[in-house]
């Protein structure tokens, strides 16, 4: 015959048996709580039950799972130093557990494992009235630790699963930002690029509201938005873009500073930054399902934004590029033109050798000069410089040499031409365009100079064993004001080896790395060096000292004519 002691060893064999098998092939941590309820209570035939749930946050234990009516309805305050300690099981008079066992439980055994404490499994009084048996209790401790066991392979499992589906997750954004990126790539369509963009927001992340701001050359521009009602102002982009931090989630505060917010229902803003380009920003709306941004939405965002932004940069640059290109053609055509305002060659005179050049700072230029000769073989030489540069000067330059060309045929003084050429330039041209003028006649039979200065650099007379002469008799600018008073005219004796010089400011005013300028000063010495030398020896020489003053970084348009008596 059995014992019962063998009775109860075999049912304690069975009991575990079963349980292990039961509850280590389950992954899901409300099964395994509730078998061990149900078997507990049916092994040691107890009315009532519950599982007290370890919060550590608030470090007290609530029921989340229970059998049969008690009265414990809120959480309880256990010792921690309790369940901290090798023992599992506590009976009704210990004296932490007063609280606990008035609700109707009169047995409690730890839920845990070696590294953390789960909770306490709590039992009520059996219905035969006996107290549970040490081996029972063994048999009860065994099952709750394998139940412990069970728990932590269950939230393991669950922390698995959870990781796996972040991973697809994730694959899957990198899936969709890898074609996103080809699509972007593939498209010079700026409208193309903000469609992918808003249809990405809306299928993606169900974001029904939003904005994309992008700065060109300091200043905000909305490129994309959907669902806004009111688009931003440029003072309220301005503000936006203000914001120190790169991810913002729209407060209380920042709806009081920025009230369009609010308007326009926008919950997040993420500032975008590639590669020290000028930024963008992206404001963004609830998501329809309801669901809050999380770390892994916010980097989806933020590389969907950046894709976007390059890829609309790209098109700008595309844009500039196709800009720059017409310019240059346009500046190219407009440079030929220019130049054959020029004179082809210099004209032959009797008693007078000649050489001018016009080197632009820019493509085109605001400086002018002319060489006119007449059937008597005299010659008429003009200088001028328009403030400014670029295209607008030039077009006013083109506009002194069609006046001067007009007027050249007809038998006029210099002082009446002037006093008609500054009217003229003072009614056709904005109040900020002047144009300083020098222009002389020579007469090759006396070998004599007749000169009108309207506000130009005065030429330079040099003369063998004299100190050189400033050529500066003549009035004020072309174009300052009305002609009020008739400019002067000089008329000069010249001598053989007599040298003219006629500059614009590109040559006395040329910088070098220390921002000092070439000056008058060294023009007279560089040309006092090569008084025995042809004008256009001298010419390349002022050119050459010139150039390598500035280090060939010509600010201004330079302009000489160079004349030589003999």
């Amino acid at each position: 015959m059995t014992t019962d002691d063998e009775k109860m060893s075999r049912f304690g064999l069975r009991t575990l048996l079963d349980t292990s098998r039961l509850l280590i092939e389950s992954h899901n941590v409300d099964f395994v709580l509730n078998n061990l309820l149900l078997i507990t209570m049916g092994k040691l035939m107890v009315n009532r039950a519950a599982i007290l749930w370890f919060q550590p946050k608030k470090n007290t234990h609530s029921v989340i799972t229970s059998k049969g009516r008690h009265t414990l309805t809120h959480d309880v305050t256990i010792q921690r130093n309790l369940f901290k300690k090798q023992t599992t099981v506590f009976c009704a008079d210990h004296p932490e557990l007063e609280h606990v066992c008035r609700h109707g439980f009169e047995l409690l055994v730890a839920i845990q494992n070696s590294e953390r404490h789960f909770g306490f499994l709590a039992l009520g009084p059996r219905m035969d009235g006996k107290k549970a048996s040490s081996e029972e209790i063994e048999v009860l401790e065994s099952l709750v630790f394998m139940s412990g066991i069970a728990i932590s392979n269950s939230e393991l499992v669950s922390e698995l699963r959870a990781t796996n589906r972040k991973l697809d997750y994730k694959i899957q954004e990198l899936f969709t930002l890898f074609d996103l990126s080809k699509s972007f790539n593939a498209s010079i369509d700026r409208e193309e690029i903000k469609r992918i963009f808003k249809f990405t927001l809306l299928g993606q992340l169900f974001v029904r509201r939003f904005f994309l701001i992008i700065q060109r050359r300091s200043e905000p521009h909305l490129v994309s938005q959907n669902g806004l009602g009111t688009a931003p102002g440029l003072q309220q982009m301005h503000d936006l873009f203000a914001l120190d931090r790169s991810i913002v989630m729209v407060d209380d505060d920042i709806r009081k500073k920025h009230p369009f917010l609010e308007q326009a229902q926008i919950h997040l803003l993420l500032k975008l930054n590639t590669d020290g380009q000028e930024p963008a920003l992206i404001g963004l709306g609830k998501r329809a399902n309801g669901v809050e941004f999380d770390q892994t939405d916010l980097n989806f965002l933020i590389s969907l934004g950046n894709l976007a932004l390059m890829s609309i940069q790209k098109t700008y640059l595309l844009e500039d590029q196709i800009e720059k290109e017409r310019m240059e053609e346009e500046l190219s055509i407009a440079r030929s033109i220019q130049q054959r305002l020029f004179p082809d060659k210099t004209p032959e005179v009797p008693n007078l050798q000649i050489a001018a050049t016009n080197i632009p700072s820019y493509q085109v230029g605001g400086d002018y000069y002319d060489l006119i000769r007449d059937n008597e073989q005299n010659l008429t030489m003009a200088i001028a410089d328009v403030t400014g540069k670029g295209v607008p000067a030039s077009l006013l330059m083109a506009n002194l040499q069609s006046v001067l060309h007009i007027l050249q045929p007809f038998d006029i003084s210099l002082v009446d031409a002037t006093g008609q050429i500054n009217s003229l330039i003072y009614q056709n041209t904005p109040s900020d365009k002047f144009i300083s003028f020098f222009w002389a006649r020579y007469f090759h039979h006396n070998r004599t100079l007749r000169f009108v200065n309207a506000g130009h650099n005065p030429p330079l007379l040099f003369r063998m064993g004299d100190e050189p002469r400033k050529l500066s008799d003549g009035g004020i600018l072309l174009g300052a004001m009305p002609t009020l008073m008739p400019y002067k005219e000089k008329e000069l004796q010249l001598q053989k080896d007599d040298i003219i010089v006629m500059y614009t400011d590109g040559v006395t005013e040329a910088m070098n790395s220390k921002e000092e300028e070439y000056d008058e000063v060294r023009l007279i010495a560089c040309v006092e060096s090569r008084m025995n030398q042809s004008p256009g020896e001298i010419m390349e020489g002022i050119i050459s000292e010139v150039t390598e003053y500035c280090e060939n970084d010509f600010t201004d348009d330079l302009t000489l004519i160079v004349c030589k008596v003999h």
